[in-house]
């Protein structure tokens, strides 16, 4: 009765996703070697070899699916913050829910955007990875069918701004185990790109940057 059970539940479930769209991810999450976010050369986790990775651009309702290759060399998992995973919780990429996908393979992510608009994000939650990286932008656009309370933007823009150390995730994790403090980021990146100081509020003369106009 109970296998009776769950086989029909699987196939309502399949059912239930089937007339919404699907979309399709591939990526390999490895190191980089020669970024160079506040000057000096070091490792950064990237995803298909972006640093930040790439862009999930969506819509309401649409069935995601993701297939990740690890090709560092520790457990990895993909969590992606403010999605809702509802009765799909195993999807979520975090420790306890999900089993860490060892160096070496891969797993694919299939989950669904249902009833949300709006900028999220994705990041490793295992190890301090996030740390060194690995991290991108979620844009869940409104279906055309239910529009939104405002006028059509002209155009997104994604901006992480992120804390960032030289020292690498492996190295910033012993430290956090052994009782230190991290202390102050030696700088601040926008969108990969740096080196901005925390403590400084203009661009120095020859660092990438880029100028976004904003009229009321």
């Amino acid at each position: 009765m109970i296998r009776l059970f769950l086989v029909c539940f699987s196939v309502l479930w399949s059912v239930g996703l089937a007339a919404d769209p699907f979309i399709f991810y591939d990526w390999t999450v490895s190191y980089l070697t020669t970024a160079s976010p506040l000057g000096p050369k070091q490792q950064v986790i990237a995803i298909n070899g972006k640093f930040p990775g790439p862009t999930l651009n969506v819509t309401t309702n649409w069935n995601v699916v993701v297939n990740v290759k690890n090709h560092i060399d520790e457990p990895l998992l993909i969590t992606w913050n403010g999605i809702q995973h509802r009765k799909n919780s195993w999807q979520d990429g975090v420790s306890g829910t999900n089993c860490p996908i060892p160096a070496g393979w891969n797993f694919t992510y299939q989950f669904q955007v249902k009833d949300q608009i709006g900028s999220f994000f994705y990041f490793p939650s295992l190890h301090f990875q996030r740390a060194s990286g690995g991290y991108g932008g979620i844009i869940i656009n409104n279906r055309d069918v239910i529009p939104v309370p405002f006028g059509t933007p002209d155009g997104d823009i994604t901006i992480f701004i992120s804390d960032w150390y030289i020292k690498s995730h492996k190295d910033l994790r012993k430290e956090l185990e052994d009782g230190s403090d991290l202390g102050v980021p030696d700088g601040v990146l926008f969108n990969g790109l740096g080196p901005y100081r925390y403590d400084v509020s203009v661009v120095p003369e020859g660092i990438a940057f880029e100028t976004i106009n904003v009229e009321p």
